[in-house]
C-alpha cells in the first residue's frame, strides 16, 4: 500500500470491523488534515523530541462513503503512518472506539496510542493526563485535530488544552448546524446553551443583533477567532477559513490556529497545495 502521509486510503477491502458513514465531501477535510499534519510533524521533530497528537471525535479509523458504498481510511489511521511520538484518540461512541482500536492494532506499526472513551468536553481532565511528561531536554509540542458532527463544542475544552504548545486543526460547523438550527429558531431559545460554549460568550444574542444582526455565520466565526487569540493564538487572515462546500453550500470551515508563524505557514502551503486543479493525492489499496 501507499503510504504517503498526505494521501486518503480510498477502495480498501472491508475488515469485519465497524464502518460508520461519511459523505464524498469528508474526503476533501481528510486531505487537507493529512497534508498539514505531515508538514507540522516533519519540520518539527528536529526541535521538538516529543510530537503528541491529540484527535478528538477520532471515530472508527475507517468510514463508508454514502452512495457508493466506497472503504476509505480516516485520519486518526493515516495519522499513525506520519513522525508524531505520542497519539490520543477521543470518542465518545463504544462501538467506533472498539473497531478504532483493532484496526490500529492491525497495523502493526508499533505505535502504543491511549484511547479515552468518553464525551470530549467531559474527559478534558484525563486528556491532559494523557500527554506525555515534559521538561528542559525533553520538549512537548502538540497537534490537535477537533471533528465533531454538530456545534456541541465547549470551548472550555480548548481552553483548557491551550496552556500547552498546541496547535489546533477546528471543524466548525457553521453551516451544517448552525445555519439550520438558527433559522429555524433552535438556538434563539435561551434554555439553549450550544452556541454560547462555543465562543464563550453568554451575551452572543444581543452582540448578535447590535452588530446588525444578518450573517451569523460570519458572526460566530470572528467571535470564535477573537476568542482563540484571547488564549494566545495568532488571528487567523481571511484566507485561513477553510470553507467546505457542496453544491455550493457551505457545510462547515475547517480553521488552523497556531501560536507561531510557522503553524500558520503550513496552513498556508496546504490551502494553496491542495486545490481542485491539483490531483487529489488519492491512492488505492494494492497499487
Amino acid at each position: 500500500m501507499n503510504t504517503s502521509a498526505q494521501t486518503v486510503g480510498r477502495n480498501l477491502q472491508a475488515d469485519g470491523h465497524y464502518l460508520p458513514k461519511i459523505k464524498q465531501h469528508s474526503l476533501e477535510k481528510h486531505r487537507r488534515h493529512n497534508y498539514v499534519t505531515k508538514q507540522f510533524a516533519g519540520a518539527t521533530k528536529i526541535k521538538w523530541p516529543q510530537r503528541a497528537y491529540v484527535g478528538l471525535y477520532a471515530g472508527a479509523g475507517r468510514a463508508k462513503i454514502e452512495g457508493t458504498g466506497e472503504i476509505v481510511e480516516t485520519p486518526a489511521l493515516s495519522v499513525l503512518r506520519q513522525p508524531f511520538t505520542h497519539h490520543i484518540f477521543v470518542e465518545k461512541d463504544p462501538v467506533c472506539m472498539h473497531a478504532l482500536e483493532k484496526r490500529v492494532a492491525a497495523l502493526q506499526t508499533g505505535h502504543a496510542p491511549k484511547f479515552i472513551l468518553g464525551d470530549v468536553n467531559e474527559r478534558v481532565g484525563d486528556i491532559r493526563k494523557a500527554l506525555p511528561l515534559y521538561g528542559p531536554g525533553n520538549g512537548l509540542l502538540s497537534f490537535c485535530f477537533v471533528d465533531p458532527f454538530s456545534a456541541e463544542l465547549d470551548f472550555r475544552t480548548i481552553r483548557a488544552l491551550a496552556v500547552y504548545r498546541m496547535d489546533f486543526l477546528i471543524l466548525l460547523a457553521l453551516g451544517h448546524d448552525v445555519v439550520r438550527n438558527f433559522w429555524e429558531h433552535y438556538y434563539w431559545d435561551r434554555s439553549n446553551m450550544r452556541i454560547a460554549n462555543l465562543i464563550c460568550c453568554p451575551g452572543w444574542r444581543e452582540e448578535f443583533v447590535a452588530a446588525g444582526g444578518r450573517n451569523i455565520v460570519r458572526f460566530i466565526l470572528k467571535k470564535f477567532d477573537e476568542t482563540m487569540v484571547g488564549v494566545g493564538y495568532q488571528s487567523p487572515k481571511p484566507e485561513h477559513h477553510c470553507a467546505i462546500r457542496s453544491g455550493g453550500r457551505l457545510l462547515y470551515y475547517l480553521v488552523l490556529y497556531s501560536k507561531s508563524q510557522l503553524g500558520l505557514t503550513f496552513w498556508e502551503n496546504t490551502n494553496t497545495g491542495l486545490t481542485p486543479q491539483l490531483d487529489l493525492g488519492l491512492f488505492t489499496e494494492g497499487h
